[in-house]
């Protein structure tokens, strides 16, 4: 399945949701009051969003041929990770326990989706070793939560020194595609001759007399002689 054809799925089913959820709501209206159940079902439309984009990321990444791990890993966990917010949402989101294994969920979810998406939008390498300290950032940030969470300590140094590492994060995310921008905008405009046949060149050009073909994932243009 075509990377795609995943996308156009994930946005229908994320209307569906949209719609399911917006139905719950018009009745909880019309009933004149909220109830505990309708919001289980709201909060776990929202789950099924948050880790279906999770899915359709890694599915995506893994579809790009790049970082392919990365993206098997998140689309696997996707369902797993699924299954304990909805166990904890119809819980009643009770338990100390359970909250911790929630929350922790939820966090590993958002480090992943940082991940993931910032490898899809990772165009060449030039700025791969930002990539690769947002990730650190980012897992350090959600270690050093989740440790927190876990372990509920004293000491108003640690929160600084999270609060600190998830800014950074948020700082190396934001920079990626700003930075990509820059280097595009720097990039020479001088034509390229990628091929030559019989005095024929094909040439890369950012002058608007080429074309621009959109070519389908794996095809590749060819310059040869008619038979």
């Amino acid at each position: 399945m075509t990377r795609g054809r995943l996308v156009r799925i994930f946005w229908l089913g994320a209307a569906a949701l949209l719609v399911a959820a917006a139905l719950v709501a018009i009745v909880a209206l019309l009933r004149g009051e909220l109830t505990e159940t309708d919001g289980h079902i709201l909060a776990t439309l929202g789950a099924l969003l948050l880790t279906g984009t999770l899915g359709i990321a890694g599915l995506a990444l893994v579809d790009s041929n790049r970082f392919a791990n990365v993206g098997w890993v998140a689309a696997a966990a996707a369902p797993v990770e699924f299954a304990i917010l909805t166990y904890w949402i119809w819980s009643g989101f009770e338990g100390d326990n359970l909250s911790r294994v929630g929350i922790t969920t939820l966090l590993v979810i958002v480090g992943q989706l940082a991940i993931t998406t910032q490898l899809l939008l990772l165009s060449g390498r030039r700025l791969l070793p930002l990539v690769a300290l947002t990730a650190a950032l980012v897992t350090a940030a959600i270690g050093g939560t989740i440790a927190a969470i876990w372990t509920e300590p004293d000491d108003t140094a640690w929160a600084k020194v999270l609060a600190a590492l998830w800014i950074l994060a948020g700082l190396g995310w934001c920079l990626l595609p700003v930075l990509q921008r820059f280097t595009a905008a720097g990039a020479s405009t001088e034509d390229r001759v990628l091929a030559e046949l019989d005095g024929i060149e094909l040439v890369a050009t950012h002058s608007q007399e080429g074309i621009s073909p959109r070519l389908a994932r794996g095809e590749r243009l060819v310059l040869r002689r008619k038979a």
